[in-house]
């Protein structure tokens, strides 16, 4: 399975402590209705909405079937069982909960291409907001949930908080392309202009996650 995200805005290096939770904190607020629409409109993750409720009891089968004339589980009619477990339920932290898509409890891990525009020369690494690295640092940051502290002191704007990642340590590689952002100038060298590009992977194929095989 492979989608874009987009993010127009500030951003600074992981050093920049002034700057930086703001900057994720509006990353992550940019991201959340498309990582929403996403998950409302994709055929294949309204499908994993179904697959990922398996049994939590060996040998006890859902009788899950693999047709494509398979009628959706409509789970207002037929509630979650008890002996049931859902792979895809937020992530509840505290009084905040989480939508990541890519996480441990599906077997995922994902792949990122990185189109960099920013108010530079193409090809240059060292920016005037940062270097690449450091400012990757801060987008990677942004792409997963926030620890429980960081949820407190700087409050993302929706519950639950629909996000990529559970955590960056799912990201299995990245390539990154610069070049000039041909948006007027501002004053604010750190704006940057991305398209992202993730590719999810599969690590362990079972049917509750074969659904995002296709594209």
């Amino acid at each position: 399975m492979r989608f874009r995200l987009v993010y127009h805005g500030e951003l600074p290096g992981s050093g920049n402590s002034s700057k930086k939770p703001a900057a994720v904190r509006a990353i992550r607020d940019q991201l959340h209705p498309q990582l929403q629409f996403l998950w409302a409109t994709h055929q294949a993750l309204r499908r994993l909405r179904e697959t990922s409720i398996v049994s939590s009891h060996p040998g006890r089968d859902l009788d899950l079937s693999e047709s494509p004339f398979h009628a959706p589980r409509d789970l207002s009619k037929f509630p979650m069982r008890d002996y049931e477990v859902d792979l895809c339920e937020p992530i509840k932290e505290g009084d905040k909960s989480y939508v990541p898509l890519v996480r441990k409890s599906l077997d995922l891990n994902c792949h990122l291409n990185i189109l960099f525009l920013r108010q530079e020369d193409p090809g240059s690494l060292v920016l005037q907001g940062g270097d690449v690295d450091n400012r990757l640092k801060t987008l990677f940051d942004a792409l997963r949930k926030p620890d429980p502290d960081v949820a407190i002191r700087y409050p993302q704007a929706h519950e639950p908080l629909y996000c990529l990642l559970e955590s960056d340590t799912l990201i299995s590689g990245f390539d990154v392309d610069t070049d000039r952002l041909l948006f007027p100038q501002s004053s604010d060298n750190s704006e940057v202009f991305l398209i992202i590009e993730v590719i999810v992977r599969v690590l362990n194929i079972g049917p509750w996650n074969m659904s995002l095989l296709g594209s």
